[in-house]
């Protein structure tokens, strides 16, 4: 193949893509219907040679020129997949029937398909017919080209509601919010996780909101995603002021805790105890615990300005897990503040506990 190439073309002239490409061509020789010494040759582009080389060597019918592109790049599973796909359309199967195929084609998608232009890559055309099939405008699918829709195509028939939904609304949309719909929906409606065993990532599709039916406007979708902006931007915020943080460690404020045993909790809770955090560590996982931002006192903390406490209460199992956190102001000696999940107010039994470890330490103590 590498002589034929070279003798009867200027294939090699396309440098190292094309040696792959006739690399790829020879690794799937177990396909071949016709001999290499019988490919005419010709000098052109290398697409179009490296198609010419795959017509001959597996080509019983036609196969449109987009195709090619799949003997090029490495030999990764998606990229066998496309080789397949040409072997098998190349055999006479009809696109939409061919095996793997990432998502369902219509007969005018199909249609659309096989007269793609010959620069694009498989999915990317496979994406641009369904597209057009269901009546995107140009600029449409051109915007949605340019994100890693392009080569993505699994949960199609979620995507298709999308776009479906774009198509309705792109007068109100442009070309210009379309990544960012793109992006918006990726994170916030499609989940992933890491699955037990040996199956590797799973990729799952959020049930709700769902895009398809007339609900969502425009509008209501850019005041979501303004939030997530906002909310990915505090997230942010929050890690970096996590990294900044990182590993810090400070003095003690020279306060004994307490622990007390309640002999009238029933089954539940049956100890409680207050303890000073000390770390960077103890503040974060404090803060993800209770759902606040105590996280961020680690300045405070080293500066001596704030001393934080947490009361935390164990059942039979005996695991603490934290309830409130105490904030207390060293050189006043006072508590500042008290705060439980998402900054609830303290009362009850943590109230009077608060208090006996407050009057045992001279600390001022709050007003309820």
């Amino acid at each position: 193949m590498v002589w034929a190439a070279s003798e009867r073309s200027n294939l090699l002239d396309g440098g190292v893509a094309a040696v792959q490409a006739i690399v790829n061509l020879a690794r799937f020789h177990a396909w071949h219907q016709a001999p290499v010494e019988g490919w005419k040759g010709g000098r052109g582009h290398p697409l179009a040679l490296v198609h010419s080389l795959a017509q001959h060597l597996m080509g019983r019918y036609p196969v449109p020129r987009m195709l090619a592109s799949a003997w090029f790049g490495d030999d990764s599973s998606p990229r066998d997949e496309e080789r397949g796909w040409f072997i098998e359309h190349a055999g006479g199967c009809p696109f939409r029937k061919l095996t793997g195929l990432p998502l369902q084609l219509t007969r005018k998608m199909e249609q659309i398909l096989l007269k793609s232009p010959a620069d694009l890559p498989v999915r990317a055309a496979i994406r641009r017919a369904e597209l057009l099939a269901l009546g995107a405008e140009p600029e449409l699918v051109l915007a949605i080209l340019q994100t890693d829709l392009a080569a993505d195509l699994r949960h199609d028939e979620y995507w298709r509601g999308v776009f479906e939904w774009m198509i309705r609304n792109w007068d109100a949309i442009g070309p210009e919010k379309v990544g960012l719909i793109v992006k918006y929906v990726r994170a916030t409606q499609i989940r992933e996780r890491e699955a037990d065993g040996s199956a590797g990532a799973q990729v799952d599709p959020m049930p709700e909101p769902r895009f398809t039916g007339g609900a969502r406007t425009p509008e209501s979708l850019w005041r979501q995603i303004g939030a997530w902006q906002r909310e990915v931007q505090r997230a942010r915020e929050l890690e970096l002021q996590k990294t900044r943080n990182a590993a810090k460690t400070w003095a003690g404020a020279g306060w004994a805790g307490l622990r007390f045993c309640d002999e009238n909790s029933g089954p539940s809770v049956t100890e409680w105890e207050i303890g000073e955090l000390l770390s960077s560590s103890g503040l974060w996982a404090e803060g993800r615990a209770l759902r606040h931002c105590v996280g961020t006192y680690v300045r405070r903390c080293v500066r001596g300005i704030s001393s934080i406490w947490s009361l935390r209460s164990a059942g039979r199992d005996g695991e603490f897990a934290s309830r409130f956190t105490i904030e207390v102001e060293p050189v006043s000696r006072r508590i500042v503040q008290i705060r439980g999940f998402a900054n609830c107010r303290v009362e009850g039994l943590a109230r009077e506990i608060i208090a006996r470890w407050a009057r045992q330490e001279r600390l001022a103590m709050p007003a309820a």
